[in-house]
């Protein structure tokens, strides 16, 4: 059994929220604390952090920072939208308004009497351009030796602001300034990214492709959270709980939230009631993930996950190639193209499988896979 002792549910199936227990990333996790606490500069300051809706991009970020700023950093949380750059200096200077002088500091500098007059000079601080802001910023957060961690959810590789951001980023590195850059996006995001010559340094940066997580760190997660609230399952329905997770964060936050929710008061939830909430689970991933990441597809992409639901657990790519009718150089290239954007994954000699879970389900329901299954 797995016991629990408060009310609340505690479970976290929204977006970029941090959940109680953060599954499988303890290394990197670790690999980020040591970079904040070190005084020489470690490579994950600079991360590209890519993977498929539900993996738990804005979530690791959201931590990332938390654990930043105890150990003395400010961070700075952005979105890839016109504006981040502006939104980038106003943070910084919210955020350390307690170290910097202010923006608009205000010094007197004579006082007479008989008339009274009073002489005043403003700070040039907020002057120059963006660049130039930021580094005089820098510069005093420099003096209490406070380094400055700027995060990126969601990149858009081709906005500007982006790229203007890393690029000053990268000078900012050559003059030895405390800072880090942590940027999550897509799979096909950040590649795209990687391949813009305007920032090719990038291609030398950590790559973190988040994808699944070990059964056996779903399963302790399970038994961690669930530890925390006043109800508890049984050992067989966890086993199920593990077998439908697939190893993605968001589906386990998911299925332990519903789980929670269809038990009534406290105590063991009965198995039928927690299969309910694992099939109310099941449903919410097609609606909340699944449909947003088909819909994004081409119709060849679709017609490659469809030649794989006729295989019980992986395929190879010449079998696949034969259903679609296509040669196997064709059919590879869409292989890439859906390992790029994390919907399916490797597994071994060449062979591919779904790296979402009920996907092969969500793909039997929808109108083209029951044409596919016809023909």
């Amino acid at each position: 059994m797995v016991y629990a002792n408060v009310e609340d549910n505690p479970f976290t199936p929204s977006f970029g929220e941090v959940p109680l227990v953060m599954a499988g990333r303890g290394q990197l996790l670790s690999e980020f604390d040591r970079a904040f606490s070190s005084q020489a500069r470690r490579p994950s300051l600079t991360s590209l952090i890519s993977g498929a809706r539900g993996t738990g991009k804005t979530a690791l970020l959201t931590l990332v920072e938390e654990r930043a700023q105890e150990r003395g950093w400010i961070a700075v949380d952005l979105v890839s939208l016109p504006g981040m750059l502006e939104d980038a200096l106003e943070q910084t200077r919210s955020r350390a308004a307690h170290l910097l002088k202010g923006a608009d500091d205000v010094r007197l500098t004579s006082l007479g009497v008989g008339p009274l007059s009073v002489g005043v000079s403003h700070s040039d601080q907020g002057r120059g351009n963006w660049r130039t802001q930021l580094a005089g910023l820098l510069d005093e957060l420099a003096k209490h030796g406070v380094g400055l961690l700027i995060t990126v959810d969601e990149i858009t590789p081709g906005l500007d602001e982006l790229i203007q951001l890393v690029s000053t980023y990268q000078l900012f590195v050559r003059e030895g300034r405390k800072v880090a850059l942590l940027m999550a996006g897509l799979p096909h995001s950040t590649s795209m990214l990687l391949r813009d010559q305007s920032v090719s340094f990038l291609r030398r940066a950590q790559q973190v492709r988040l994808g699944r997580i070990p059964d056996f760190e779903i399963e302790k997660a399970l038994r961690d959270t669930f530890a925390h609230s006043c109800k508890s399952v049984s050992e067989e329905i966890l086993a199920e709980a593990v077998r439908v997770i697939e190893g993605l964060p968001f589906m386990m936050q998911l299925v332990g939230f519903r789980m929670w929710e269809e038990g009534t008061g406290g105590g063991l939830i009965d198995d039928d009631t927690a299969r309910e909430g694992i099939r109310l689970a099941k449903e919410e991933m097609k609606s909340r993930v699944l449909l947003a990441s088909y819909q994004d597809l081409s119709p060849m992409d679709r017609r490659f996950l469809y030649a794989m639901t006729e295989d019980p657990v992986d395929s190879s790519v010449p079998d696949v190639a034969r259903r679609m009718g296509k040669s196997n150089s064709y059919a590879t290239q869409y292989k890439n193209r859906l390992l790029e954007q994390g919907v399916i994954g490797l597994c071994g000699n060449g062979r591919v499988r779904f790296e979402l879970p009920v996907m092969r389900e969500f793909l039997a329901e929808t109108d083209e896979g029951q044409d596919w299954s016809q023909s």
